[in-house]
């Protein structure tokens, strides 16, 4: 269909406000995922991503005794490879409908606006569920990295919490990422730039679904990213949490166990910079109603003089991401 690809007159009639003007579009679909205001970006080292080299362990000392020696040691190290996925969308809008327009740059630019957002509100997703084996074109994002609970000091396994959730498709998941260049970082390939990449390819030839052409102003947009955790104990994650009930629903004990959870995560971040949670809107509102609680040690609010309060767990800024779906299996 025509409408679901491109631009049509009922579009435009639906972007002008009754004195004929381009009307302030109100983003009702945008998602908030502040992750994406967070995320350091660093180019890579290879074509087509970044690769680690991550010690996994250490030479230690023998005690030598008098006439005797001691045997020679090394540590080890393994390398990881990060990979890139390459996003990219076209924007194709027809001339004729681009000159009814009262302001024809502001018209191009609403659209544009759009897919920006798109690309935004994707790329928050793969950060958490990106997956290379369900679709090797993307990367894989946190909760692949982090999704068992078994594991020693300086594993994946190792930084992750069990808050215990068990209703089938009705769980969510909390992330702590202390980022930083030499612990999580973004990543584009190398010789690439950060970022997304917006062309304007200006006239050109558009091809209807009939085969037929018309003239239309195009533009091409591009982004190239990954994800790369160089320290594992870098990031921390609760996983299994319930949400069978609605935040508001949910018992002071469920609200207390969660917080309690969230501050066994943040202790197993080694040398904490400016670590940052990352939670669904429902353990959000799990998290803020606790403050209430009579017995409540772990969340508080920082009042600001505008805007909403800054929401904290035992000293973390907490951050509501409309990526953190609330349907996730439970992790056995």
């Amino acid at each position: 269909m025509i409408g679901s690809t491109a631009l049509t007159f009922s579009d435009l009639r639906k972007r002008l406000n009754p004195q004929g003007q381009l009307d302030t579009i109100m983003e009702v679909m945008a998602q908030s995922n502040p992750i994406m205001e967070d995320i350091p970006w660093m180019e890579g080292n290879l074509p087509t991503g970044n690769q680690t080299t991550v010690r996994t362990s250490y030479p230690h000392p023998e005690l030598r005794r008098v006439n005797a020696g001691v045997k020679p040691g090394k540590s080890t190290t393994k390398q990881i490879i990060d990979t890139c996925c390459l996003m990219e969308a076209r924007s194709e809008v027809d001339v004729k409908l681009v000159k009814l327009a009262p302001d024809k740059q502001a018209f191009r630019m609403s659209e544009d606006k759009a897919y920006v957002q798109g690309f935004t509100d994707d790329l928050a997703k793969y950060m958490f569920y990106g997956d290379t084996d369900a679709n090797p074109d993307q990367f894989n994002g946190l909760s692949i990295r982090y999704n068992t609970f078994k594991g020693d000091l300086g594993e994946e396994g190792y930084q992750v919490v069990n808050a215990g959730g068990k209703t089938a498709n009705k769980q969510t998941s909390a992330y702590i990422v202390d980022w930083g260049e030499d612990a999580v970082v973004g990543i584009y390939p190398k010789g690439s730039k950060a970022g997304l990449d917006i062309q304007d390819l200006g006239e050109i030839d558009a091809i209807d679904a009939n085969g037929g052409k018309y003239r239309a102003l195009a533009t091409l947009f591009d982004w190239d990213a990954g994800l790369a955790v160089k320290n594992i104990r870098k990031v921390a994650a609760v996983r299994n949490i319930d949400c069978k009930a609605a935040a508001e629903d949910t018992t002071s004990d469920a609200r207390k166990a969660l917080a309690e959870r969230i501050v066994v995560a943040k202790n197993k971040i080694i040398n904490p910079k400016r670590p940052i949670l990352y939670v669904s809107p429902m353990a959000y509102t799990m998290l803020e109603l606790h403050i209430a609680d009579k017995n409540n040690v772990y969340v508080t609010q920082q009042q600001l003089m505008q805007g909403i309060p800054t929401l904290y767990v035992s000293g973390l800024i907490v951050k509501k991401n409309d990526a953190l779906t609330e349907t996730e299996p439970v992790i056995a």
